[in-house]
């Protein structure tokens, strides 16, 4: 527990990059995103290159290029709906200020509630983690913190929801996505560490101080967004309206 502080900096600064796409979203996320690909790209070839078989080096490139580039895209469709300008709230309307300007709300959706379970699962497994959820592969997380972060993101998912989506998503939408975030964003997470753990290192790299390499800091993310984009496909193709 004696880096949080210095983690939660950290994270509220990598985190206001991500939050202020989901606010202007368009060329601006791309690029992000674009940065973000080439550098997990690079730190991919690194961990892959360290792997004692040929085959298993062609299997972690291949695989671990075809969930960056799916993630990442993934995340780059949900900037495809736009809500704002105030058309949808009523001018007497008593919301959030900014729910008049334009935002990107399913990025908020992808976002939020895996930062949401990424903190709270540290935190609890720090303070009163007893039972480890996978030692072989990633020895730090245990099954209070798994499963307090699947609370969190759970919340999440409804705060981001009823509250920066407007009008709210309905229970059909929200119900799913609060029992799936949270576990496809520790899968995801699992599948980072058991390459790591295969190469022999902590981190994937070392550009963000306090949190290691891009990858440590989208694996959650990258199971996440095709998640929430299926959710925005399924409201999309008329199975419901908002």
């Amino acid at each position: 527990m004696r880096d949080l502080p210095w983690r939660t900096i950290t994270a509220l600064i990598y985190g206001a990059i991500f939050l202020a796409s989901g606010l202007v979203a368009g060329p601006w996320l791309t690029l992000v995103l674009a940065i973000l690909f080439v550098l997990a790209l690079q730190e991919l070839w690194r961990l892959a290159s360290a792997l004692p078989q040929v085959r298993v080096r062609v299997g972690a490139i291949v695989g671990g290029v075809v969930v960056l580039a799916g993630g990442l895209f993934a995340l780059l469709y949900l900037s495809s709906y736009v809500q704002g300008h105030g058309e949808l709230i009523a001018p007497d309307a008593r919301v959030w200020p900014w729910l008049r300007i334009n935002i990107y709300p399913w990025i908020f959706m992808a976002l939020l509630p895996t930062w949401a379970a990424d903190i709270v699962a540290y935190v609890v497994g720090s303070l009163i983690g007893r039972r480890k959820l996978a030692p072989r592969i990633s020895p730090g997380k245990t099954w209070e913190g798994t499963l307090a972060g699947f609370v969190a993101a759970a919340i999440a998912v409804w705060f981001v929801g009823a509250q920066v989506f407007s009008p709210s998503l309905p229970t059909e939408i929200l119900v799913p996505l609060a029992l799936a975030i949270g576990p496809a964003g520790l899968c995801g997470d699992l599948l980072e560490s058991a390459l790591k753990r295969a190469a022999g290192v902590k981190d994937s790299g070392t550009i963000l101080p306090g949190h290691g390499g891009g990858l440590d800091r989208i694996d959650s993310l990258l199971l996440v967004a095709p998640v929430v984009a299926l959710a925005l496909n399924a409201y999309r193709s008329g199975m419901m309206e908002l």
